[in-house]
């Protein structure tokens, strides 16, 4: 009987321009066809179906075929430093191609290409790599054999650190924190000589991943766990030692809204401070999450040690909160970002204030403004930076 209201309703809908649905149905309730909640319900089932057609119309994925979605973004930016010797000026930062798809409904696969120049082994790149372009970001294939356990292999995000899991084109600030950059396989501490061998490994390392969600609670799960075994070289490369990483990370969710669990990574990697010696890395963290319609409240800390005898050891944290108005178009974010290069010597704690202020003019469309005033505790220098970001997708 609702299947039958429900289309009753929509054929009414589109043939009464005069009249708005919910005028519709509040004269099917007037006049005893419905009830108040059927009513409610039929206003429910039409907003979702309306999201998803505007979800669909922003991202426009291309279809090529039954199995193959083919997506992508272009991210150009401006950037002016207030240190000297730094050069202001525009860059494309990202170009990326994403084709995503399924053989059947156990089978998915990835392959995100960039065509920016990126970091590879033995160069002179910023991170300390050369210039590779285009370069393969995942490549992987899953297989889901049940709701509860997915297997992955491939090229992938190194599950560690909810920012680190965030892909670029879904971050709320331009730049990622301190402490992430440090130690996830990004940039890098430079100031302590361990930078990756391969420079930047854009979080990404080759291997093999177990991982799902459990206990079923409405529309969401309570617990999301992931396990990976890695090569711990980093993003397109083999092995450079006999070892294996490990890699474990347990999110829970006590409400849909709310999340917060931890990470553990363990194994060993080359630094530019010392190619031929392989180093043990250990990493574990904590993460929590608050996400509401408007608002959303992240915060996460994260401590590392690197060496086999006398370890390095570091840590840092940030918290950052964000908050949409104008019907999610604008969203100002304000990130409070802490980084100790060695917690065993004084005076090296940085300490970055971002302010973000995004204006979205659909679901992958935006423009982003960062400023980032930062302080450092053994050296005063004038290194704050101002960033623009224009994001195109498809």
């Amino acid at each position: 009987m609702k299947l039958i209201l429900t289309a009753l309703f929509f054929i009414i809908a589109a043939v009464t321009a005069a009249q708005t649905n919910n005028d519709v149905l509040n004269l099917l309730v007037r006049k005893g066809t419905i009830t108040k909640g059927e009513a409610d319900s039929l206003r429910k089932s039409y907003r979702e179906q309306q999201q998803r057609i505007d979800d669909r119309l922003d991202s426009f994925p291309l279809k090529l075929a039954r199995n193959l979605d083919l997506s992508g973004y272009t991210q150009v930016t401006y950037q002016n430093f207030q240190q000297s010797g730094k050069t202001n000026g525009f860059a494309i930062k990202r170009a990326r191609l994403d084709f995503q798809g399924h053989f059947s409904s156990k089978f998915d696969y990835r392959l995100l290409v960039d065509f920016v120049g990126n970091s590879g082994a033995n160069g002179s790149a910023p991170t300390g790599g050369a210039l590779i372009s285009p370069m393969l970001v995942e490549g992987f294939l899953v297989y889901k054999p049940f709701s509860f356990l997915n297997i992955k292999a491939g090229q992938m995000i190194v599950a560690f650190s909810q920012e680190n899991m965030t892909q670029d084109r879904n971050l709320d600030l331009i730049e990622r924190s301190q402490v992430v950059n440090a130690l996830v396989g990004r940039k890098g501490d430079s100031g302590n000589g361990l930078v990756d061998s391969l420079g930047n490994e854009n979080g990404r390392d080759i291997g093999i991943q177990v991982g799902g969600s459990i206990i079923p609670i409405k529309d969401y799960h309570l617990i999301d766990y992931t396990f990976q075994v890695l090569n711990g070289a980093g993003i397109n490369t083999l092995d450079n030692n006999n070892s294996k990483d490990i890699d474990a990370r347990l999110i829970f969710h006590p409400v849909k809204a709310v999340s917060f669990g931890g990470s553990y990574y363990n194994g060993y990697d080359k630094f530019t401070s010392n190619l031929n010696k392989s180093q043990e890395r250990v990493r574990w963290g904590a993460e929590a999450a608050l996400s509401l319609d408007n608002l959303s409240v992240k915060t996460e800390y994260i401590r590392g040690q690197e060496g086999n005898s006398d370890p390095t050891r570091h840590d840092g944290w940030y918290a950052q909160a964000g908050y949409f108005f104008l019907h999610h178009h604008l969203q100002p974010v304000f990130r409070y970002d802490v980084y100790n290069a060695n917690i065993d010597k004084d005076g090296l704690t940085t300490r970055y204030y971002d302010l973000g202020l995004n204006y979205y003019f659909n679901v992958w469309t935006k423009v982003q403004l960062y400023y980032s005033a930062r302080e450092e505790q053994n050296a005063h220098v004038a290194n704050n930076m101002f960033e623009a970001q224009f994001q195109l997708a498809f």
